[in-house]
């Protein structure tokens, strides 16, 4: 799962599964002032997204992006901007447009102008030998009382047998950073190596923001020309500098659009069809939304939320904001999507928050119930995986426990007539010794159903399933049944040659058996 730095009160709207933040210039310039004068020693990161970005990082295979590293910074980035018209226009496809272009080479001078009003001070990195110097140079020239901390012009390696020394350039340009007392850092290095050479040094860099400015620096100095003022406000300047040099740029930005072509078609049909066949999505009750909730205890419960079958924005805003709104230290939330068929195009920015909202809430909620359907639906637009991860099955959580996801725990819920068990981490004989998990449900399978869920566990041992064992004889097969079985669970069980002997049940199942327990209890 993706590290989101999102929240439910950010603005922002999904570009491919690429959060792009819902800025203008001057107020994008604002909040990196803001971030420039913060004092607890975070790093920060600002993207400017455009189309190179959006192909480099996803490529055109809907649920295996191109370079996952890349896609992983764009989207933990404290903010993203949309540098580039077809980000624009992707979000008038959405139907979340926003305002205007904040492309670096903008952006920049506005900051240094900023910056040198507030006694901010800035270190230039990338570019060519001298570049780097030479745009100080005018931006100190521009801004009067501008502070440049520092330049540098470093060959930095993201490929190839060079990276075995990265670390220890990396180490020496970082301690060099460092020692200047920079505010802010502008990284040219280009995409993705600005973005590559910042994740891997994150948690070293002190400075407070970093922005990657790309090919900004020649922008600045001259060497390369930004097209005129009305070609800018008419989207043209990608036009502008084809024709400055149309024989390296002309395959590259016709390479680029292709691409963006292939990954926008299936939303840009979504959006034909949402507008052609409008169907009204569901909206929250007065009352707040209808959540079922089955007591087992004063301190211990389990509460179900069946989603419409039209889902929307404002649904999923209200779902967001009663899980945001504190809970139950004991309860476990389903949110069961059985019956959605459809999940509006301006509701999937929601998706990014209840993704980042989950992650405070690891071990209490889970997702259940998603159809091929939709989530076909959702790997169109690029958000299928904040919401599963690689390895496991298509039915999983949202998210990670916030243990360490090699540490076993276990989270135990009493119904009416049976009771569910949630296993998480690696489950081995130890694990489940130690915690007398099979005396436990050899005594509880006496009066009641056992569910032992295992949607959360990272891997299953050959020595778990030895100490489990006794559960799977023929008197117990009724008794015991398991749900939440991924692929590498089930290939465990078929290795060890007891798949026959465990009862595996899906997750209509479970919820079905859940539902009941809720009518009759």
């Amino acid at each position: 799962m993706s590290i989101l730095v999102c929240n439910p009160g950010r603005d922002f709207v999904n570009s491919l599964g690429i959060p792009v933040d819902n800025l203008t210039l001057s107020s994008a310039v604002a909040r990196v002032i803001s971030m420039a004068k913060a004092t607890d020693g975070n790093a920060r990161l600002v993207s400017t997204l455009n189309v190179d970005f959006l192909v480099n990082s996803l490529g055109t295979a809907f649920s295996k992006p191109r370079h996952p590293e890349l896609l992983e910074v764009l989207r933990s980035s404290d903010l993203v901007t949309a540098d580039g018209f077809p980000i624009i226009w992707l979000s008038r496809l959405l139907g979340r447009p926003l305002p205007e272009r904040v492309c670096g080479s903008d952006m920049v001078p506005a900051i240094a102008d900023q910056a040198a009003r507030e006694g901010l001070s800035l270190f230039l990195l990338g570019g060519a030998e001298g570049v780097a110097a030479k745009a100080a140079a005018t931006l100190v020239k521009r801004y009067p009382g501008l502070k440049i901390a520092g330049t540098a012009a470093p060959f930095v390696n993201t490929a190839g047998a060079a990276l075995a020394t990265a670390a220890e350039n990396d180490e020496r340009l970082v301690a060099e950073i460092h020692a200047s007392d920079a505010d802010i850092l502008l990284v040219g290095l280009g995409n993705p190596k600005q973005e590559l050479w910042f994740n891997r040094n994150r948690s070293q860099l002190k400075t407070p923001v970093s922005i990657g400015v790309g090919g900004t620096f020649e922008f600045i100095t001259g060497a390369t020309r930004r097209a005129p003022a009305l070609w800018r406000t008419l989207n043209l300047e990608w036009v502008y500098r084809i024709m400055q040099d149309p024989a390296r740029l002309w395959r590259r930005y016709a390479i680029g659009l292709g691409k963006l072509a292939v990954l926008t078609t299936p939303v840009l049909w979504a959006r034909i069809c949402e507008t052609l066949s409008p169907t009204p999505c569901a909206l929250p009750g007065s009352t707040g939304l209808p959540w079922r909730r089955l007591w087992s205890s004063r301190e211990q419960s389990i509460a179900l939320l069946e989603l419409p079958s039209h889902l929307g924005k404002q649904y999923l805003e209200s779902t967001v904001r009663e899980l945001s709104s504190g809970s139950v230290a004991a309860e476990l939330k389903i949110l069961d999507f059985s019956k959605v068929r459809h999940i509006a195009l301006a509701a999937q920015q929601e998706l990014f928050n209840l993704a980042a909202l989950l992650r405070t809430q690891r071990s209490s909620l889970q997702l259940m119930g998603m159809s091929r359907r939709v989530r076909q639906q959702l790997s169109a637009a690029r958000v299928i995986d904040l919401l599963e991860g690689d390895t496991r099955g298509a039915l999983q959580r949202l998210t990670e426990r916030s243990t360490n996801g090699s540490e076993f725990s276990c989270d135990s819920y009493a119904l009416g007539n049976a009771s569910l068990v949630m296993l998480s981490g690696r489950v081995n004989r130890e694990n489940l010794s130690t915690l007398g998990f099979v005396e436990c449900l050899l005594h509880s399978v006496r009066d009641r159903c056992c569910i032992i869920d295992f949607r959360n566990v990272d891997l299953l041992e050959s020595s778990g399933i030895a100490e489990l064992l006794p559960l799977f004889n023929r008197e117990q097969q009724d008794q015991v049944l398991l749900s939440g079985v991924g692929h590498s669970v089930k290939q465990m069980l078929r290795m060890t040659e007891i798949e026959n002997n465990a009862s595996l049940i899906d997750d209509s199942e479970l919820l079905a058996l859940i539902t009941k327990e809720h009518d009759h209890g």
